[in-house]
């Protein structure tokens, strides 16, 4: 990442954090409320970003399922998937394992949501055997 994305980055990153921060608690109960997770994870969810969990659509790819077509069947499953991917802190790895083209490889080692992933492939395989 360049100087200037990483400055500009941070600059977003700090004004994401001072916009929390000024919620009241009936502000961030409701907040908690609309997004469907309990209000004490707001504060990790907007310290990440809104790209937290940019990595698992781009690693439900490298793994053959279809994103869209999983949040169609399992919208709930989706949304702790991405909760349990923007609290994760193997993220650097992610990213640096799909840009090579590895993470489907080595997934497994650190992701939090291997095991769903892995449920998911299994039922996609399935899915594909039937007439």
């Amino acid at each position: 990442m360049r100087l200037g994305e990483t400055l500009r980055h941070w600059q977003e990153s700090w004004a994401q954090a001072r916009e929390f921060d000024s919620l009241d608690r009936e502000q961030r109960e409701a907040l908690a409320r609309d997004v469907g997770v309990p209000v004490q994870i707001l504060p990790v969810l907007a310290a990440r970003g809104p790209n937290a969990a940019a990595e698992l659509p781009r690693l439900m790819e490298a793994l053959t399922l279809k994103p869209d077509q999983v949040r169609q069947i399992h919208a709930a499953l989706m949304r702790d998937m991405s909760l349990t991917c923007s609290g994760c802190e193997a993220g650097a790895r992610c990213r640096e394992d799909l840009e090579r083209g590895t993470a489907s490889a080595y997934y497994s080692e650190y992701c939090p949501n291997a095991e769903v992933l892995q449920e998911l492939q299994a039922e996609a395989v399935v899915k594909a055997k039937r007439p």
